[in-house]
């Protein structure tokens, strides 16, 4: 199985995002912060990381910080999952399965904001 990992993406600086570190380096998870650049990639070649040098396309930044968990397994997927509710910033969160593996990480995003919003979730950041 591959090694677990964590796509982070935050359009900016977040309080989350030293916390996360550390959570991965105690949990031995991978932690690949993506910018901008990164939003039109299939989210499985996000997982695999991108070869040195690899040209990103460059797109509109996302209104809001979103988290793909990729290759847990069950259970270190629940440890995780108790560790996230602690820190201090909310986000969206999902994980990568057959279904969306070939979606980019803007087409997630649309996803989980069109769920949240047919959930009567909070509103979309304007932006």
């Amino acid at each position: 199985m591959p090694t677990p990992t964590i796509l982070f993406y935050s359009p900016s600086p977040q309080p989350y995002g030293p916390k996360l570190l550390q959570l991965c380096a105690i949990q031995n998870i991978k932690l690949r912060v993506l910018d901008g650049t990164g939003l039109d990639r299939p989210l499985s070649v996000l997982a695999q990381g991108l070869r040195p040098g690899e040209p990103l396309p460059e797109g509109a930044p996302l209104p809001e910080p979103l988290l793909v968990l990729c290759h847990f397994s069950e259970k270190a997927l629940d440890r995780l999952l108790l560790s996230l509710r602690r820190l201090p910033a909310p986000c969206l969160k999902a994980v990568l399965t057959p279904t969306n593996a070939g979606w980019t990480l803007r087409k997630l995003y649309g996803e989980l904001a069109q769920e949240r919003s047919q959930m009567g979730g909070a509103h979309l950041p304007k932006g």
